[in-house]
């Protein structure tokens, strides 16, 4: 094994779990190219597609800690599916070393056109008045936004069933369609979709309004400040006991990286900002929503594989 001061002598890859396209795919080939610029080696995708991301995040964890095999995360592969699949062989909490989190994007609350309710609050008169009658979409069984919206069911204290998808490009045709009512979703998929009338952005899961639709409230502003921590987040992770120089080295070319005007700009386009955040403020926020997330599939008795 090189030195850590060698690192890198040749190209390292960058795995993931999803398939080319999606915007796991997209936002990973982002980093790639500019991480690869900053490295002055090149970042080599590699998909590894299965078990909503598991396959990829169980593959870097058994690799070589010596920097060539790295994870770029999704959050639901990190802290969601430890306590949504059964058959997890690696803890993702513990046995990655957490570099450091690439970006960070909000949710909107969708509702269909044909949903007579045209703010948070009267969805919710809606859901309490008429229990188990409507279905929230989401892509994938046991991934991140099955959880997020079982959340909202338990704090918004209604009752929806989930129907799960594959993907957002299977749910959005039933969902424009009301065969499913209520989705999450970022805001580049769901654009035109409001533009065009077919959707009603109902809330912002975050911190601030999308500045695209200003009259949304936050979830903070329409009293349910938990739901907060239901981002979509993504980060980059090494094998666990990953050498601290090399660790500092791809954390300190990542922060580069984001500097660079095509990153910016690329992740500008899918409504993600850029983090960049130390190993340690990384490994606090997964150790956080870690927790939370356990107390949810708990409650919700959500349990795939």
């Amino acid at each position: 094994m090189g030195h850590a001061q060698d690192y890198p002598s040749r190209p390292v890859k960058l795995n993931v779990g999803f398939s080319a396209g999606g915007l796991t795919d997209v936002l990973a080939r982002l980093t790639a190219t500019s991480l690869g610029e900053k490295l002055g080696q090149p970042v080599v995708i590699e998909n590894k597609t299965g078990a909503a991301g598991n396959l990829a995040t169980e593959f870097v964890a058994k690799a070589p800690a010596d920097g060539y095999n790295l994870l770029f995360s999704s959050v639901g592969q990190i802290v969601v599916s430890p306590h949504t699949y059964s058959d997890m062989r690696v803890n993702p909490q513990t046995d990655l070393t957490h570099i450091s989190m690439i970006g960070e994007g909000d949710l909107i609350l969708t509702v269909n056109s044909q949903v007579p309710a045209n703010t948070i609050q009267e969805f919710i008169a809606l859901l309490k008045k008429s229990p188990n009658t409507m279905f929230f979409g989401d892509s994938g069984a046991g991934g991140n936004l099955h959880l997020y919206m079982e959340y909202f069911n338990l704090l918004a204290g209604v009752k929806m069933t989930g129907v799960h998808y594959r993907g957002t490009a299977q749910l959005m045709p039933d969902f424009i369609a009301n065969h499913v009512q209520m989705s999450l979703n970022a805001y580049p998929a769901i654009e035109a979709y409001i533009q065009q009338g077919k959707l009603k952005p109902l809330m912002v899961i975050g911190k601030q309004r999308e500045p695209k639709l200003p009259d949304v409230p936050t979830c903070t502003e329409a009293g349910l400040q938990p739901l907060e921590v239901c981002t979509n987040w993504f980060g980059l992770h090494g094998p666990k006991n990953l050498p601290e120089p090399i660790r500092q080295k791809l954390r300190g070319a990542l922060v580069e990286a984001l500097k660079l005007d095509a990153f910016k700009a690329g992740l500008a386009t899918q409504s993600i900002r850029p983090v960049g955040d130390t190993g340690a403020a990384f490994t606090a926020r997964i150790a956080a929503d870690y927790e939370a997330f356990a107390k949810v599939a708990r409650t919700a008795k959500i349990q795939v594989g």
